[in-house]
């Protein structure tokens, strides 16, 4: 399942919706909403020419005295020309609803609230809010002929934890994607758990379960082989059994990391050692000369070969002449 797919259908119930709104694109004015009144509409739009359209979701709710559509786009990667896009799908829906009779007294349109829904890794979103940056500056008689739309745009990358509004599922799906570490993962895991404890929620668990697993493991904890489960609770004791595994092996990689560090330390201080002991008994040239033949030599045989032949040389040339043939053993 593609990343925006999962996200349809993630925001194919009513409560994300509510929580989307609520807390993010509505949030000061979502008391003049009335979200019990939510419905699911069909994104599927078609033109007098009988050509179809698609966008990602679309739903309605009661705003005061009129219908308010949100028109929801899900995008992963930057689209330059995604006011355009949705200045096209809101078009298109007003001619559904002129066709459908869908119109308030007086032939009034209802409002549209466009919403994207942006969780890109590598880059913020970049692309023009408003159909009006799109369009070079003409004088001011020409401009009130000119389009213009404007939609809410929620940044997954810019929020941080401080920044979500609790309770709230859309703050969860934030957190979970945010995630960089297992333990960030954990700590996003049990908000959601806490979270989406409503008796009418089970569906709604059962599709984050999935996109946890299908999704979110899979893009950014590869290395997670998961069973597959129903329910949020048991998906939520499987991951952390399953991050107690990667920090067991990511606390021995770290180790054995440790341990190759620190003997590297030992052997570069046994070279220096070496150095100083050539420079003591014949010279500080002697000792530079090899300090070059050593530069690199980690086996710590060849080490103490070398020692030895510092107490035995009774000349520079000597010990240099023995150090000369390491590089040519080590080729051999």
């Amino acid at each position: 399942m593609s990343q925006d797919a999962s996200r349809k259908l993630l925001f194919s119930h009513a409560r994300m919706v509510e929580d989307l709104l609520g807390g993010f694109a509505a949030k000061p004015w979502s008391d003049i909403l009335d979200f019990a009144t939510l419905e699911n509409r069909s994104a599927a739009f078609v033109s007098d020419g009988l050509r179809q359209r698609y966008g990602d979701s679309l739903w309605r709710l009661r705003c005061g005295e009129t219908w308010l559509y949100v028109l929801l786009e899900f995008q992963s990667t930057v689209d330059r020309s995604m006011a355009v896009r949705l200045l096209t799908y809101t078009g298109l829906l007003y001619q559904d609803l002129f066709r459908l009779g869908e119109v308030g007294p007086g032939g009034k349109l209802p409002p549209v609230l466009p919403v994207v829904f942006y969780n890109g890794r590598r880059s913020r979103w970049t692309a023009p809010l408003d159909v009006t940056d799109t369009l070079p500056s003409v004088v001011e008689a020409l401009a009130r002929y000119q389009p213009s739309l404007r939609y809410f745009l929620l940044d997954v990358g810019r929020y941080g934890a401080d920044d979500l509004p609790r309770g709230n599922l859309v703050s969860a799906l934030i957190l979970l994607e945010n995630s960089r570490t297992p333990g960030e993962l954990e700590r996003a895991l049990d908000r959601l758990v806490a979270w989406v404890r409503g008796p009418g929620e089970r569906e709604l668990k059962r599709t984050f379960g999935g996109w946890i697993r299908q999704v979110l493991l899979r893009g950014q904890f590869p290395e997670a082989v998961l069973e597959r489960v129903a329910e949020l609770e048991e998906e939520r004791t499987m991951l952390e059994e399953q991050v107690q595994e990667w920090t067991r092996q990511w606390f021995e990689e770290g180790r054995e990391e440790g341990r190759e560090e620190g003997r590297e330390q030992g052997r570069a201080e046994e070279r220096a050692l070496l150095c100083r002991l050539t420079a003591r008994k014949f010279d500080a040239d002697t000792a530079e000369r090899l300090s070059g033949v050593l530069n690199g030599l980690a086996d710590p045989e060849r080490l103490a070969e070398v020692g030895e032949w510092i107490i035995e040389c009774g000349t520079s040339a000597e010990l240099l002449g023995r150090a000369g043939g390491i590089d040519q053993a080590s080729d051999d």
